[in-house]
């Protein structure tokens, strides 16, 4: 390189500030043709990168963190997907100061670990601690070269390495991939598309490919281009292969050595060519990569190959087509039992997991008279004998696996696409009424429930369940909890519902895979559910704790709710009248200040928070009054401040769990007022049930006095000052002693007010129904945007509404609310 490069290059990393501007440095300065699609930080063939940002190699943790960072990418590579993507010869670490190279095999020890030490279903970004500690013990780790990059004759050195180690002439493979049953059908998937149409000739592609895997059972002849394969029955075929292709897709891939492998794969082979494996992907269905992930956590949970030892059956009493049951290996199956109401999933179970148990059977109306009533005089059963007969066995232990329908009514649910009339109206439910469970049991999820906690009574039993959270702390599932679900906890993990095919992405919630143990009795509330967080790569991102709480301490149950006797229009929004709804509301109670909307109990409902100066006009929202004007505003804010997602959307808000600060009150008060849902408005001369109304806005912040020293540029308003007096928050306030951050927000309010006030003739004042002095907040706000006044001011008033967020937000945790 020029010394003009060399320059260029120095200049780029000096000025460097964050990881991508150091990526860019070494990738133009090197001509590095790299691929990041796999969300590796730079991939080469023959050296993977991993950049950072002014870390300081020379340090030793710093040194072994980043190292382990590289090591999850080589240890992904080797194990899991990017079946086309070889394993890099180099790895090479480097900041703007500081670079290592070192070679990948020296480090197998730590990266070829299949999950018995590290746990490697974290995100790269936030390696294993143990594998941090590991590293950095190693003398490895503390006699690696690390390169001043900064020193020209340092660099030097460096470079000249990498340089002969991206060399396209001299390619090395820093270790080879594996085949296993995890992973064989995306590494059919890259032979296929390389050999494919070499082999395709009377004989499925996938056998030539169950040959070519196993030592011995495929001969390569290079000069000839040309590869003899057996087929079965030592039946050989030759095909003609180019031989670099051949080279280099052996040059990855190490050949299946395990005996205990290749009949694992052979069981499942079937698979990569029926056409009903696109059910698989489909909609509704369980992903299979998360079906996966809860197989490992039900090892995690009895043991890593339970079925070995003969005391364990599997059943999954909503098979549908086998998606919890696909990552179990072949030698799995005869110890499992899977049942579905559909005949095609029948059959198509019965081809993909040979040796299981598979039957038609309606979990929720068939045998229930015999198992609920003990009628086993002469009654047939439609559960097969070899299931009875286990179920009877005191010796077995059971593991059920299930992602239950999830519909309600006539709603369907996650794992079919199938909506029927009385969806729900089975003979389980008929007994949940009788146990006077309510409303819970319309939900067909409760019904399995129902029935499993009978049918494995006084088993050891563990229950690894897909469901929605919602039993864990929905109001409505108040029963359920009570008097059903009583097991005890052992581990899980969440997952959004975005992953689902044919779910929505603008509306996500989480779903859980928990495993509980039916054997120990123990309430919800009594227990601390801590639930791993996986991405939709299935990679670990942190974890949610999840509070179950009675809902008396729901924060719904902590405002006072005073009774509404007196007849006033009822809002559909804030200047918008609506009078034709079949329920109305149309009710306020004495002293009423405004209508606080404030429907459900968790953030999924955060839209369905708002202040209106009448009632709403449906249900779900209450008084305020000024004896519970402070609870309002605190409950107004929290529910509008944390911003929803799929991960909290079925959270509980719940009462504050200590005595709240007079600060915080008045911070989350100062805050509503310039929410873009406090829609309070000042409404003239408003027509309802045969009388008229006047609408006072009692959100209107600033004394009257301050306003009549204002300049008002409409002398009707002007005039209506002189019947005016203070609202009750300008009042309030006046006695408060406010944060440092509701001041900013206050004073910078009262400037936008002014301003307004200065501009009434040049706002569309008829649109938004501004007729008095006390107009509210919404009205301002949307007057000025139409004609696009006030902007500036505006924005630097959001600035300073955030900071009083961000201010508020860590208090809603501390107080024990969200």
């Amino acid at each position: 390189m020029s010394k003009k490069s060399l320059d260029k290059f120095f200049a780029s990393l000096a000025s460097a500030r964050t990881e991508e501007e150091v990526k860019f440095a070494y990738a133009k300065y090197f001509d590095l043709d790299y691929d990041t699609s796999h969300r590796h930080d730079l991939y080469h063939k023959q050296v993977f990168f991993e950049f950072k940002s002014n870390k300081n190699f020379h340090n030793l943790k710093t040194r072994a963190t980043t190292l382990a960072q590289t090591l999850y990418y080589i240890h992904r590579l080797k194990f899991g997907g990017d079946a086309e993507q070889p394993v890099p010869y180099q790895l090479c670490m480097a900041d703007q100061n500081e670079a290592i190279i070192t070679e990948t095999l020296l480090w197998k020890d730590f990266y070829s670990d299949e999950g018995g030490k590290y746990d490697w279903d974290l995100a790269p970004s936030s390696p294993d601690p143990n594998l941090i500690d590991d590293l950095a013990s190693t003398p490895l780790v503390r006699n690696i070269r690390v390169y001043d990059v900064q020193n020209t004759s340092a660099f030097e050195v460096f470079a000249a390495k990498l340089t002969i180690q991206l060399d396209p002439q001299q390619i090395l493979w820093g270790d080879k991939k594996i085949v296993n049953e995890e992973n064989f059908e995306d590494v059919f998937k890259y032979w296929n598309e390389v050999f494919g149409e070499a082999v395709r000739n009377g004989t499925k592609p996938s056998r030539y490919f169950v040959a070519d895997i196993q030592e011995g059972h495929s001969r390569y002849f290079a000069s000839e281009s040309k590869v003899m394969f057996n087929v079965g029955d030592q039946v050989w075929k030759e095909k003609k292969i180019l031989s670099r292709d051949y080279e280099h897709f052996w040059s990855i891939y190490d050949r299946v050595q395990d005996p205990e492998i290749v009949r694992g794969v052979l069981a499942k082979i079937d698979r990569l060519t029926d056409d009903t494996l696109r059910r698989f992907y489909g909609e509704f269905f369980t992903p299979v990569k998360f079906a996966r992930k809860a197989l490992d956590y039900i090892a995690k949970t009895v043991g890593k190959d339970w079925w070995k030892s003969g005391e364990y059956r599997l059943w999954d009493m909503a098979a549908g087509t086998g998606n919890l049951e696909y990552g179990l290996p072949s030698e799995a199956w005869p110890y499992c039992y899977m049942s579905t109401i559909y005949d095609e999933d029948v059959e198509h179970c019965k081809r993909l997991f040979r040796g299981a148990e598979v039957f038609k059977y309606d979990y929720l109306n068939d045998d229930v008279e015999n198992l609920f009533q003990s009628l086993d005089f002469g009654f047939s059963w439609k559960l097969p004998q070899k299931l009875r007969d286990d179920l009877a066995n005191p010796n077995i232990k059971w593991i059920i696996l299930i992602n239950p329908p999830f519909a309600t009514s006539q709603k369907a649910g996650l794992n079919h696409g199938d909506s029927k009339e009385g969806v729900s109206s089975t003979k389980v439910r008929e007994l949940m009424h009788e146990a006077n469970l309510g409303e819970v049991s319309r939900e067909l999820f409760a019904q399995f429930l129902f029935r499993i906690k009978r049918e494995f009574a006084g088993k050891v039993s563990h229950l690894g369940l897909f469901s929605k959270i919602k039993y864990l702390n929905a109001n409505n599932d108040q029963k359920l909890r009570d008097k059903l679900f009583h097991f005890s906890f052992e581990k899980g993990f969440l997952f959004s519902s975005a992953n689902f095919s044919g779910t929505s992405k603008s509306n996500q919630f989480p779903v859980g895979f928990l495993v509980w143990n039916l054997g120990e009795a123990c309430r919800i509330e009594q227990q601390e559910i801590l639930l791993d967080i996986f991405d939709e790569n299935v990679q670990k991102i942190g974890i949610k704790r999840v509070t179950t709480e009675n809902r008396e301490r729901f924060l719904s149950k902590w405002i006072e709710r005073p009774a509404a006797t007196i007849s006033f229009p009822p809002f559909g929004s804030a200047i918008t009248l609506k009078a034709d709804n079949d329920d109305r509301r149309d009710r306020v109670a004495e002293g009423f200040l405004a209508s606080l909307m404030c429907a459900g109990n968790d953030p999924q409902h955060q839209n369905n928070t708002a202040l209106l100066s009448g009632p709403y006009v449906s249900a779900g929202a209450l008084s305020v009054t000024p004896e519970n004007f402070e609870q309002a505003m605190v409950v107004h804010a929290v529910r509008r401040i944390p911003k929803a997602n799929w991960l909290n959307d079925r959270d509980q808000f719940l009462q504050p769990n200590t005595e709240l600060s007079q600060e915080f009150i008045n911070d989350c008060t100062v805050w509503n007022l310039f929410s873009n849902s406090n829609q309070t408005a000042s409404l003239r001369d408003v027509e309802y049930e045969g009388r008229t109304y006047q609408i006072r806005n009692h959100f209107f912040p600033f004394p009257i006095a301050d306003v009549k020293k204002w300049k008002i540029d409409d002398s009707q308003i002007a005039e209506s000052l002189s019947t005016g007096e203070d609202a009750y928050v300008a009042k309030w306030l006046a006695d408060q002693e406010l944060s440092s951050e509701a001041l900013s927000v206050l004073r910078k309010g009262n400037q936008i007010y002014q301003y307004y006030f200065e501009n009434l003739g040049q706002i569309p004042t008829t649109k938004f129904k501004i007729e008095n002095w006390d107009a509210g907040w919404w009205q301002i706000r949307n007057a000025l945007g139409d004609v696009n006044l006030g902007k500036e001011m505006i924005t630097e008033l959001k600035a300073l509404h955030g900071e009083l967020r961000e201010k508020i937000l860590p208090d809603i945790s501390r107080y024990g609310i969200l």
